[in-house]
């Protein structure tokens, strides 16, 4: 078997020659086709318009056939340079959009005959629900295993394609929605089954609107919210074991039949490998950091104990104080142990980040109201006297799990935050339950220990790389569901060493505000460094022209010509290309891996697996990051060396997260922006406290 493999089919054009049949006029039971896609002899017959209508193959009364190969028509011409070329013939097939989502609509079908579950729109996927083999012990729910079909032409094969992806489960409730509308709005309520159909509930059919009692809603967090459940602890699981045993049993039963193959004709023996030309690896340099005494290391939480931190916080004058309700003294003590190195399994702050523990008596908050404590707090803070010279941090007992249902509590954690910010006080958020319910707490004191000395100003750990005169800047995004608007944070690193200095928050349509607070940072660093050679922006999804083009006139009015590189990130969800490295029992590619999967487009696996056989399943198996790369001077991304030297840069700044000891998959260009973006919404004005714009106040 081959040491690594895709989640891709390879299968073949199920004719030579296609007929679909087009109109104007949309009508049901049509699919619309924007003007660009359709064949010429439509327009020629219908006039020009923004969309056409298609029913494929199955003829109608009054519609334009058209017929052409499935394969397009190659012409040999002679080019400037005399040599001959072989051209593609325009409008000689199909456009691989028309039968992309004519494949589409066949597996659709085929899945929806079947009686299966199946997500209305085929556009650019099919995801069908099966019964789950493991059913719901509780009774309250039916559940389901969700696949995802998508077809492709030659991403990573010189085939047509098909992607194939476990999307997890999904719950049905077992009452109907005329049931739950005691206690759940119809607002919370998004998708739903009525006679063997998944429908947006907002577009239930008429008859399902006249018997709410036989449609029943699946499940979300909404609703949880409503129904006032709690939150499922997140699943640590192996994701590549679930992923690929899915995958696996659903071509077996359903993909690699007789049946399937004669609308979709697989081509591939399973599931295909990956070429060993399009894999490589970051340099193992990329893996080593700089702790204490300029040490190295690779394991953070290694480095962190033999050496100690890289830097300091800039102050030794720091007073730490407490917040908490009345009945949860015995946990802020414990936290106290925990600090001062008195409690068992970790040795305190002052030995482990090289920071002064001192708590000021009578200073800290105690107060009485637990389930409305925001008053009493906001009294006590904003009446306490902070003294100039001294750099406070407040570690707040939470009396609210993180994840209660209770959305009011919730936001308490973010109005404690920014009022502490206006004091110029950072602060540390306890979940007071945790500490006394898990006896292994002491494993988070050292990720809580780290994120105290960031919050400080203090420096954990850096990159072990040279500095270059590069400017490295990333934006990163998070919709905020309660208010259904997304917001746009840009940090700033200014060194490709990992050195944070600020950040700027945004609403997605502020496009040359963005772009203005880049050219800023652009200037600020050029002022201080001479010779900036390139500006690499870290993007948290495909960069538009239009926002590109406002940044390069930053630059030219700066006087500045240089090359700026986008690197756009995804997160690779479950409904991605995902790869397996098939010599480990695990699955999951070694740390530093990527593949190539199109023209300058990369998966990256990031994640503790540094040694082929040593590897802690506490870590988790994080899916990779989705790269793409992009330059204003196309021919510096043909340089193989050019783009390595991104993605490894990418893979280095992964390192640099101060919330954990563990290397997460996201790097800190992407993952900062969008941990600040999530709480801005919950500030007022939607502004972040002076204070709070260059320290790391959110981690």
């Amino acid at each position: 078997m081959a040491s690594h493999s895709f989640n891709i089919l390879t299968f073949n054009h199920p004719q030579e020659e296609q007929t679909f049949y087009f109109t104007d006029q949309e009508q049901d039971n049509l699919t619309r086709m924007y003007k660009s896609l359709v064949p010429d002899e439509v327009i020629e017959k219908y006039g020009e318009q923004d969309h056409y209508y298609t029913s494929f193959s199955i003829e109608k009364e009054g519609f334009l056939a058209v017929s052409k190969p499935t394969s397009p028509q190659f012409e040999t011409k002679t080019n400037e340079q005399g040599e001959e070329r072989s051209y593609t013939i325009r409008n000689s097939t199909f456009s691989t959009s028309v039968l992309k989502r004519y494949y589409n609509s066949l597996i659709h079908s085929h899945f929806k005959g079947k009686g299966f579950l199946v997500k209305p729109n085929f556009i650019s996927d099919t995801e069908v629900w099966l019964p789950s083999t493991k059913q719901d012990t509780t009774g309250k729910y039916k559940i389901f295993d969700r696949f995802s079909l998508k077809v492709q032409f030659k991403t990573v094969s010189d085939s047509l394609e098909l992607l194939v992806t476990f999307e997890g489960k999904s719950k049905i409730f077992k009452v109907p929605v005329s049931t739950l509308l005691e206690d759940v709005s119809p607002t919370d309520i998004n998708w739903v089954v009525y006679e063997k159909g998944l429908y947006r509930f907002d577009e239930l059919p008429d008859s399902g609107k006249r018997e709410y009692d036989k449609v029943y809603p699946v499940w979300n967090f909404e609703i949880r919210d409503a129904l006032m459940q709690g939150t499922d602890a997140p699943d640590k699981t192996n994701k590549y074991k679930k992923f690929r045993e899915g995958i696996d049993k659903f071509y077996n039963q359903y993909l690699n039949t007789e049946e399937f193959k004669a609308i979709i004709p697989i081509t591939s023996n399973g599931f295909i490998p990956v070429n060993k030309i399009n894999i490589g690896s970051v340099n193992n340099s990329s893996n080593r950091l700089l702790f204490g005494k300029e040490n190295s290391g690779i394991v953070p939480m290694d480095g962190m104990k033999e050496h100690g931190p890289f830097d300091f916080s800039s102050t030794s004058k720091i007073h730490f104080f407490f917040i908490f309700h009345k009945d949860d003294q015995h946990i802020a003590q414990k936290m106290d142990g925990y600090f001062k190195g008195s409690e068992f399994g970790f040795k305190g702050l002052t030995k482990f980040i090289h920071t002064p523990y001192h708590t000021e008596k009578g200073f800290s908050i105690r107060f009485e109201d637990r389930d409305n404590p925001w008053p009493e707090i906001y009294e006590a803070v904003t009446n306490k006297h902070f003294e100039s010279d001294i750099q406070y941090i407040a570690i707040y007992i939470s009396p609210f799990s993180k994840n209660s249902p209770d959305k009011s509590r919730r936001k308490i954690y973010y109005k404690l935050k920014e009022l502490l910010l206006k004091e110029g006080v950072s602060s540390q958020v306890i979940d007071g339950e945790k500490v006394m319910t898990n006896e292994k707490y002491y494993y988070s004191l050292p990720n809580i220990a780290i994120a105290i000395l960031a919050k400080l100003n203090g420096i954990p750990w850096k990159l072990d790389t040279k500095l270059k005169n590069e400017l490295i800047v990333g934006i990163g995004a998070f919709r905020n569901s309660e208010v259904d608007i997304q917001y746009i944070g840009s940090a700033f690193s200014f060194a490709n060493n990992g050195k944070f200095n600020r950040f700027e928050c945004f609403q997605k349509e502020q496009t040359k505000e963005l772009a203005g607070s880049i050219i800023r940072a652009v200037k600020e660093y050029a002022n201080v460094n001479t010779g900036i050679k390139r500006l690499v922006i870290h993007f948290y999804k495909s960069m538009r022209q239009d926002e590109l083009q406002p940044i390069e006139d930053g630059l030219k009015d700066l006087g500045l010509d240089i090359p700026v590189f986008i690197v756009s990130i995804n997160k690779t969800e479950s409904s991605d290309i995902v790869a397996f490295d098939n010599s480990w029992k695990d699955l999951m590619p070694m740390s530093g891996t990527f593949i190539k999967v199109g023209y300058n487009k990369f998966l990256l696996f990031n994640n503790t697996r540094y040694s082929p056989k040593y590897y802690s399943f506490h870590d988790g198996f994080p899916f990779p990051i989705k790269l793409k790369i992009f330059c204003t001077e196309k021919e510096l991304v043909e340089e193989y060396k050019t783009v390595k030297e991104l993605i490894d840069q990418v893979y280095q700044f992964s390192r640099m997260y101060w919330k954990s000891v563990r290397q997460q998959n996201l790097p800190v260009t992407i993952k900062y922006p969008e941990m600040v973006a999530e709480m801005l919404p919950h500030f007022d004005g939607n502004e972040i406290p002076e204070f709070g714009k260059d320290n790391l106040w959110f981690l």
